[in-house]
Protein backbone atom coordinates (compact mmCIF):
# COMPACT_ATOMS: atom_id res chain seq x y z
CA UNK A 1 0.00 0.00 0.00
CA UNK A 2 1.34 3.21 -0.91
CA UNK A 3 1.35 5.92 1.51
CA UNK A 4 0.08 9.67 0.52
CA UNK A 5 0.48 12.97 1.72
CA UNK A 6 -1.92 15.93 0.42
CA UNK A 7 -0.22 19.61 -0.18
CA UNK A 8 -3.20 22.24 0.64
CA UNK A 9 -5.89 21.66 3.38
CA UNK A 10 -8.15 24.27 1.72
CA UNK A 11 -11.38 23.52 0.05
CA UNK A 12 -10.15 20.42 -2.64
CA UNK A 13 -7.59 19.03 -0.22
CA UNK A 14 -9.80 17.54 2.23
CA UNK A 15 -11.49 15.54 -0.52
CA UNK A 16 -8.01 14.02 -1.32
CA UNK A 17 -7.56 13.21 1.78
CA UNK A 18 -10.91 11.44 2.37
CA UNK A 19 -10.19 9.41 -0.43
CA UNK A 20 -7.16 8.59 0.38
CA UNK A 21 -8.26 7.40 4.17
CA UNK A 22 -10.69 5.13 2.65
CA UNK A 23 -8.28 3.06 1.20
CA UNK A 24 -5.78 3.06 4.06
CA UNK A 25 -3.23 5.34 2.26
CA UNK A 26 -3.34 8.77 3.90
CA UNK A 27 -0.05 9.18 5.94
CA UNK A 28 0.12 13.15 5.74
CA UNK A 29 -1.36 16.58 5.36
CA UNK A 30 0.47 19.62 4.84
CA UNK A 31 -0.52 23.31 4.95
CA UNK A 32 1.16 26.42 6.30
CA UNK A 33 -2.09 27.20 8.37
CA UNK A 34 -2.10 25.58 11.38
CA UNK A 35 -6.49 25.74 11.75
CA UNK A 36 -6.92 24.38 8.23
CA UNK A 37 -4.48 21.79 9.40
CA UNK A 38 -6.76 20.97 12.66
CA UNK A 39 -9.79 21.26 10.74
CA UNK A 40 -9.22 17.92 9.43
CA UNK A 41 -11.06 15.52 12.03
CA UNK A 42 -9.70 11.53 12.03
CA UNK A 43 -9.45 8.83 14.15
CA UNK A 44 -5.89 7.97 13.30
CA UNK A 45 -3.57 9.51 15.84
CA UNK A 46 -0.91 8.54 13.24
CA UNK A 47 -1.48 10.43 11.19
CA UNK A 48 0.99 13.21 10.18
CA UNK A 49 0.74 16.82 10.33
CA UNK A 50 3.11 19.44 8.49
CA UNK A 51 3.84 22.67 7.97
CA UNK A 52 6.39 23.30 5.72
CA UNK A 53 6.30 21.53 2.43
CA UNK A 54 9.76 20.70 2.01
CA UNK A 55 9.75 18.49 4.89
CA UNK A 56 7.06 16.29 3.30
CA UNK A 57 10.00 15.68 0.70
CA UNK A 58 12.40 14.90 3.09
CA UNK A 59 9.97 11.84 4.57
CA UNK A 60 10.88 8.60 2.93
CA UNK A 61 7.88 7.38 4.09
CA UNK A 62 5.87 9.69 1.70
CA UNK A 63 5.69 7.74 -1.72
CA UNK A 64 3.21 9.99 -3.26
CA UNK A 65 2.38 13.99 -3.02
CA UNK A 66 -0.99 15.45 -4.07
CA UNK A 67 -0.59 19.10 -5.10
CA UNK A 68 -3.80 20.83 -3.58
CA UNK A 69 -2.26 24.28 -3.35
CA UNK A 70 -3.03 27.37 -5.33
CA UNK A 71 -2.49 27.66 -8.94
CA UNK A 72 1.06 29.59 -9.51
CA UNK A 73 2.52 26.76 -6.92
CA UNK A 74 1.26 23.84 -9.12
CA UNK A 75 3.81 23.60 -11.70
CA UNK A 76 7.12 24.41 -8.83
CA UNK A 77 5.67 21.74 -6.25
CA UNK A 78 5.25 19.44 -9.21
CA UNK A 79 9.25 19.80 -9.94
CA UNK A 80 10.19 19.77 -6.26
CA UNK A 81 8.08 16.54 -5.31
CA UNK A 82 9.29 14.65 -8.95
CA UNK A 83 12.83 15.72 -8.03
CA UNK A 84 12.47 14.17 -4.40
CA UNK A 85 11.23 10.83 -6.02
CA UNK A 86 7.55 11.06 -5.38
CA UNK A 87 4.82 10.21 -7.58
CA UNK A 88 2.31 12.87 -8.11
CA UNK A 89 -1.34 13.54 -7.47
CA UNK A 90 -1.90 17.34 -9.45
CA UNK A 91 -4.50 19.21 -9.25
CA UNK A 92 -5.80 21.41 -11.86
CA UNK A 93 -4.57 23.80 -13.12
CA UNK A 94 -1.44 21.80 -14.45
CA UNK A 95 -0.12 24.99 -15.16
CA UNK A 96 -0.98 28.55 -15.31
CA UNK A 97 0.37 29.20 -19.20
CA UNK A 98 1.47 27.52 -21.71
CA UNK A 99 5.50 27.99 -21.03
CA UNK A 100 4.98 26.65 -17.63
CA UNK A 101 3.04 23.54 -18.72
CA UNK A 102 5.72 22.54 -21.91
CA UNK A 103 8.09 22.89 -18.84
CA UNK A 104 6.60 20.94 -16.48
CA UNK A 105 5.84 18.26 -19.47
CA UNK A 106 9.67 18.09 -20.33
CA UNK A 107 10.89 17.76 -16.86
CA UNK A 108 8.07 15.20 -16.26
CA UNK A 109 9.48 13.13 -19.19
CA UNK A 110 12.99 12.84 -18.18
CA UNK A 111 11.98 11.71 -14.30
CA UNK A 112 11.11 8.30 -13.10
CA UNK A 113 8.23 9.25 -11.19
CA UNK A 114 4.50 9.80 -12.86
CA UNK A 115 1.91 12.52 -12.71
CA UNK A 116 -1.55 12.18 -12.58
CA UNK A 117 -3.56 14.87 -13.08
CA UNK A 118 -7.22 15.97 -11.53
CA UNK A 119 -9.54 15.59 -14.72
CA UNK A 120 -12.13 13.53 -12.45
CA UNK A 121 -15.25 14.39 -14.29
CA UNK A 122 -13.84 11.93 -17.16
CA UNK A 123 -14.67 9.23 -14.66
CA UNK A 124 -18.62 10.32 -14.32
CA UNK A 125 -20.60 7.15 -15.14
CA UNK A 126 -22.76 9.52 -17.28
CA UNK A 127 -19.37 10.68 -19.02
CA UNK A 128 -18.05 7.05 -19.59
CA UNK A 129 -21.37 6.05 -21.11
CA UNK A 130 -22.07 9.59 -23.10
CA UNK A 131 -18.08 8.66 -24.47
CA UNK A 132 -19.10 5.15 -25.31
CA UNK A 133 -21.94 6.10 -27.54
CA UNK A 134 -20.65 8.60 -29.52
CA UNK A 135 -17.13 6.39 -30.10
CA UNK A 136 -18.90 3.28 -30.66
CA UNK A 137 -22.38 4.17 -31.66
CA UNK A 138 -25.73 4.91 -30.77
CA UNK A 139 -28.98 4.67 -33.00
CA UNK A 140 -29.44 8.25 -33.19
CA UNK A 141 -26.87 8.99 -36.14
CA UNK A 142 -24.21 11.00 -37.28
CA UNK A 143 -22.53 13.28 -34.36
CA UNK A 144 -23.24 16.88 -35.51
CA UNK A 145 -22.01 19.26 -32.41
CA UNK A 146 -22.12 19.34 -28.64
CA UNK A 147 -22.63 22.26 -26.44
CA UNK A 148 -21.46 22.64 -22.62
CA UNK A 149 -22.67 25.14 -19.79
CA UNK A 150 -21.63 25.64 -16.49
CA UNK A 151 -23.09 28.42 -14.49
CA UNK A 152 -21.64 28.42 -10.59
CA UNK A 153 -21.98 31.20 -7.86
CA UNK A 154 -18.37 32.19 -7.29
CA UNK A 155 -19.32 35.72 -5.06
CA UNK A 156 -17.08 38.44 -3.44
CA UNK A 157 -16.84 36.58 -0.24
CA UNK A 158 -15.63 33.36 -1.64
CA UNK A 159 -12.96 35.46 -3.27
CA UNK A 160 -12.02 37.00 0.22
CA UNK A 161 -11.21 33.50 1.58
CA UNK A 162 -8.01 33.34 -0.43
CA UNK A 163 -5.48 36.22 -1.56
CA UNK A 164 -4.52 34.53 -4.40
CA UNK A 165 -7.45 34.12 -5.86
CA UNK A 166 -8.65 36.47 -8.65
CA UNK A 167 -5.64 37.48 -9.49
CA UNK A 168 -3.95 37.14 -13.40
CA UNK A 169 -0.45 36.37 -11.16
CA UNK A 170 -1.53 34.06 -8.76
CA UNK A 171 -4.65 32.47 -10.57
CA UNK A 172 -3.79 32.53 -13.53
CA UNK A 173 -7.13 33.40 -14.71
CA UNK A 174 -10.36 33.15 -13.50
CA UNK A 175 -13.61 31.02 -14.65
CA UNK A 176 -12.14 29.38 -17.52
CA UNK A 177 -8.51 28.40 -15.52
CA UNK A 178 -10.46 27.12 -12.79
CA UNK A 179 -14.24 26.59 -12.37
CA UNK A 180 -15.07 25.86 -16.33
CA UNK A 181 -11.59 24.09 -17.47
CA UNK A 182 -13.68 20.81 -16.68
CA UNK A 183 -16.34 21.91 -18.66
CA UNK A 184 -13.52 22.84 -21.36
CA UNK A 185 -12.03 19.19 -21.04
CA UNK A 186 -14.82 17.09 -21.56
CA UNK A 187 -15.84 18.78 -24.96
CA UNK A 188 -12.30 17.94 -26.31
CA UNK A 189 -12.68 14.73 -24.76
CA UNK A 190 -15.90 14.11 -26.28
CA UNK A 191 -15.84 15.83 -29.52
CA UNK A 192 -12.50 15.07 -30.92
CA UNK A 193 -9.38 17.30 -31.11
CA UNK A 194 -10.30 20.86 -31.12
CA UNK A 195 -8.52 23.17 -33.76
CA UNK A 196 -9.74 26.45 -33.16
CA UNK A 197 -11.27 28.94 -30.69
CA UNK A 198 -13.01 31.99 -30.99
CA UNK A 199 -13.57 32.74 -27.44
CA UNK A 200 -14.35 36.03 -25.32
CA UNK A 201 -14.39 37.07 -21.52
CA UNK A 202 -15.53 39.24 -19.59
CA UNK A 203 -16.26 40.21 -15.85
CA UNK A 204 -20.25 41.03 -15.22
CA UNK A 205 -20.95 40.90 -11.51
CA UNK A 206 -17.51 41.21 -9.59
CA UNK A 207 -16.11 44.41 -11.00
CA UNK A 208 -13.34 45.82 -8.75
CA UNK A 209 -13.02 42.34 -6.70
CA UNK A 210 -11.57 40.48 -9.13
CA UNK A 211 -8.68 41.13 -12.00
CA UNK A 212 -10.04 38.56 -13.86
CA UNK A 213 -12.94 36.60 -15.95
CA UNK A 214 -16.42 35.50 -14.22
CA UNK A 215 -17.77 34.55 -17.89
CA UNK A 216 -16.88 33.17 -20.93
CA UNK A 217 -18.39 31.76 -24.44
CA UNK A 218 -16.77 30.68 -27.52
CA UNK A 219 -17.34 28.35 -30.75
CA UNK A 220 -14.75 25.89 -31.37
CA UNK A 221 -14.20 23.32 -33.95
CA UNK A 222 -12.73 19.85 -34.60
CA UNK A 223 -10.64 18.18 -36.61
CA UNK A 224 -13.86 16.46 -37.97
CA UNK A 225 -15.65 19.95 -39.01
CA UNK A 226 -17.95 19.70 -35.28
CA UNK A 227 -18.67 22.55 -33.62
CA UNK A 228 -18.74 22.89 -29.53
CA UNK A 229 -20.44 25.85 -28.09
CA UNK A 230 -19.27 26.73 -24.58
CA UNK A 231 -20.72 29.30 -22.15
CA UNK A 232 -20.24 29.66 -18.26
CA UNK A 233 -20.51 32.17 -15.71
CA UNK A 234 -19.77 32.59 -11.97
CA UNK A 235 -22.53 35.09 -11.50
CA UNK A 236 -25.33 32.76 -11.17
CA UNK A 237 -27.02 32.76 -7.30
CA UNK A 238 -26.32 28.83 -7.21
CA UNK A 239 -23.93 26.34 -8.53
CA UNK A 240 -25.30 24.07 -10.70
CA UNK A 241 -23.60 20.53 -11.85
CA UNK A 242 -22.46 21.23 -15.77
CA UNK A 243 -24.73 20.93 -18.89
CA UNK A 244 -23.37 18.87 -21.92
CA UNK A 245 -25.86 18.01 -24.91
CA UNK A 246 -24.37 16.12 -27.82
CA UNK A 247 -26.73 16.63 -30.49
CA UNK A 248 -26.95 14.17 -33.32
CA UNK A 249 -29.41 13.13 -36.57
CA UNK A 250 -31.87 11.79 -34.90
CA UNK A 251 -31.74 13.14 -31.28
CA UNK A 252 -29.38 14.23 -28.23
CA UNK A 253 -27.36 12.67 -25.69
CA UNK A 254 -27.91 15.23 -22.63
CA UNK A 255 -25.78 15.61 -19.64
CA UNK A 256 -27.56 17.13 -16.92
CA UNK A 257 -28.19 17.29 -13.02
CA UNK A 258 -25.54 14.20 -13.30
CA UNK A 259 -27.51 11.87 -14.95
CA UNK A 260 -27.67 10.95 -18.77
CA UNK A 261 -30.28 11.16 -20.94
CA UNK A 262 -31.10 10.03 -24.28
CA UNK A 263 -33.51 11.88 -26.08
CA UNK A 264 -35.53 11.31 -29.34
CA UNK A 265 -38.61 12.51 -30.77
CA UNK A 266 -40.61 9.30 -29.20
CA UNK A 267 -38.76 9.04 -26.13
CA UNK A 268 -36.58 10.19 -22.68
CA UNK A 269 -34.85 7.95 -20.82
CA UNK A 270 -32.08 7.81 -18.08
CA UNK A 271 -28.91 5.79 -19.34
CA UNK A 272 -26.45 6.82 -16.11
CA UNK A 273 -26.67 8.62 -13.02
CA UNK A 274 -23.60 9.87 -10.85
CA UNK A 275 -23.78 8.95 -7.43
CA UNK A 276 -20.80 11.18 -5.50
CA UNK A 277 -19.07 8.84 -3.59
CA UNK A 278 -16.69 11.34 -1.50
CA UNK A 279 -17.26 14.29 0.26
CA UNK A 280 -17.27 17.78 -1.27
CA UNK A 281 -20.40 19.78 -3.32
CA UNK A 282 -22.42 17.76 -5.88
CA UNK A 283 -21.36 20.63 -8.45
CA UNK A 284 -18.07 19.40 -8.19
CA UNK A 285 -18.89 15.66 -9.11
CA UNK A 286 -17.24 12.67 -7.32
CA UNK A 287 -14.82 11.04 -9.34
CA UNK A 288 -11.71 12.03 -7.13
CA UNK A 289 -11.74 9.24 -5.46
CA UNK A 290 -11.83 6.79 -8.90
CA UNK A 291 -9.25 8.43 -10.28
CA UNK A 292 -7.08 8.65 -7.44
CA UNK A 293 -8.15 5.03 -6.68
CA UNK A 294 -6.77 4.11 -10.20
CA UNK A 295 -3.74 5.89 -9.40
CA UNK A 296 -2.58 4.06 -6.59
CA UNK A 297 -3.75 0.83 -7.99
CA UNK A 298 -1.38 1.22 -11.12
CA UNK A 299 1.59 1.92 -8.70
CA UNK A 300 0.61 -0.56 -6.27
CA UNK A 301 0.04 -3.41 -9.28
CA UNK A 302 1.11 -2.11 -12.15
CA UNK A 303 -2.37 -3.09 -13.79
CA UNK A 304 -5.45 -0.71 -15.39
CA UNK A 305 -4.22 2.74 -16.00
CA UNK A 306 -4.20 6.62 -14.64
CA UNK A 307 -5.10 10.02 -16.39
CA UNK A 308 -1.53 11.00 -17.20
CA UNK A 309 0.09 14.73 -17.70
CA UNK A 310 -0.14 14.38 -21.41
CA UNK A 311 -3.79 13.80 -20.60
CA UNK A 312 -3.73 17.16 -19.63
CA UNK A 313 -2.17 18.53 -23.15
CA UNK A 314 -5.73 19.03 -24.69
CA UNK A 315 -7.54 20.96 -22.72
CA UNK A 316 -4.66 23.18 -21.63
CA UNK A 317 -3.54 23.91 -24.94
CA UNK A 318 -7.39 24.62 -25.36
CA UNK A 319 -7.47 26.53 -22.43
CA UNK A 320 -4.39 28.97 -23.29
CA UNK A 321 -6.03 29.39 -26.74
CA UNK A 322 -9.14 30.66 -25.51
CA UNK A 323 -7.20 33.66 -23.31
CA UNK A 324 -5.01 34.40 -26.22
CA UNK A 325 -8.00 34.40 -28.20
CA UNK A 326 -10.38 36.82 -26.21
CA UNK A 327 -7.57 39.54 -25.44
CA UNK A 328 -6.73 39.84 -29.39
CA UNK A 329 -10.47 39.44 -30.00
CA UNK A 330 -9.61 36.56 -33.17
CA UNK A 331 -9.97 33.28 -33.98
CA UNK A 332 -7.18 31.40 -32.85
CA UNK A 333 -5.68 28.23 -34.60
CA UNK A 334 -4.41 25.51 -32.56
Amino acid sequence: MKNGCVIGMGAIGPVHAAALQARGSLYGICDNQQERLDRFQTEDTALHRFMVFEEVLKDPAIEVVHICTPHFLHADMTRAALAAGKDVVLEKPAAMNAEEFEDLQRYASKSAGRVCVMLQNRTNPSVVKMKELLEYGCDMGKLLGITGFLTWCRDAEYYAQDTWRGKWATEGGGLLINQAIHTLDLLGYLGGKIVSVQGSISNKTLQGVIEVEDTADAIMETEDGLRLCFYATNGCRYSRPMYLEAQLERGVLRYADNRLYQITDENCRVLAYDRPDCPGKVCWGGGHRTVIEDFYRYLETGSGDYLALEDAAPVMETLFAFYQSAKINQKICI
